[in-house]
């Protein structure tokens, strides 16, 4: 297989286009960026003390990459199709088809990318020295519930069989339900804390650098890689080509230049 991208793209988007490897591109970025944030989740959730605090938003996070990478995928392919011009005197070449495997094609590096964050965190975490909060609260709550527990499981005959007996429960369900309250308050203040000690841990900040710094290359190649694909699918020139993709990769840079420390 010839890797060089102009044979590379004039081999796939000559004669019937096939989208599934496209396809399948799109679907691993979402994969590999819900595995990375994932994993920063993950490990901000063991430093708080509060058992599955962060779980409710754990379902969404692929669900969301899945939905982003598919938004960019054919917003892509829409502005490339709808602003690439045809060749002069000939009628337009270029069919959504082949935009959006060229727009599936660009994602690759973001798969690469990813994966790199990934195995980079997992070294540079535990260099952080980000230090997991006080959970007094948590613990004053599981003693609550184990003891009412305790009671229950101990009187549990009587309560059933004695009229008005089920009201002596009643102010222990109540101590049991307020420490939880407090418990999951405590937590996300701590959540919190943790996050402004991520954000200054020098260690975390030169990870984040280097991060924005490897999307910015990463953005960067997949433009490339959609110019060369653009330039095949719709006959025009590398000139051209490369002036369409520069708006959406520049825009792409800028709002991560503005998203903040983290990226």
């Amino acid at each position: 297989m010839d890797l060089h991208p102009d044979t590379f793209f004039q081999e796939r988007l000559s004669g019937e286009v096939t989208l599934w490897f496209p396809a399948v591109v799109v679907f691993a970025a979402a994969v590999v960026q819900a595995g990375f944030v994932g994993l920063f989740v993950s490990s901000v959730d063991r430093l708080i003390p509060y058992q599955g605090l962060l779980d409710p938003a754990m379902p969404m996070v692929p669900i969301s990459c899945l939905i982003a990478e598919c938004v960019i995928w054919v917003l892509l392919a829409a502005y490339f199709w709808i602003f690439t011009p045809g060749p002069a005197g000939s009628p337009r070449q270029n069919s959504f088809k082949k935009t959006l495997a060229v727009s599936g094609y660009g994602r690759i590096p973001v798969v690469i990318g990813y994966i790199i964050l990934a195995v980079l965190f997992v070294v540079v975490w535990p260099m952080a020295g980000i230090a997991p909060t006080p959970g007094e609260k948590y613990y004053e709550y599981l003693d609550a519930e184990a003891e009412m527990r305790v009671y229950l499981d101990q009187n549990l005959p009587e309560i059933l069989t004695t009229t008005g007996s089920e009201l002596r429960v009643l102010p222990l369900q109540r101590e049991v339900q307020s420490l939880q309250r407090e418990a999951r308050e405590e937590a996300l203040a701590g959540y919190s804390q943790v996050i402004d000690q991520v954000k200054q841990s020098p260690v975390m900040i030169a990870f984040f650098a280097a991060a924005k710094g490897l999307l910015v290359i990463l953005i960067l190649w997949g433009g490339t890689i959609m110019a060369f694909g653009l330039k095949q699918a719709a006959g025009i020139s590398m000139k051209a080509s490369a002036i369409l993709v520069a708006v959406p990769v520049g825009l792409q840079i800028l709002l991560l230049v503005m998203s903040g420390p983290m990226p």
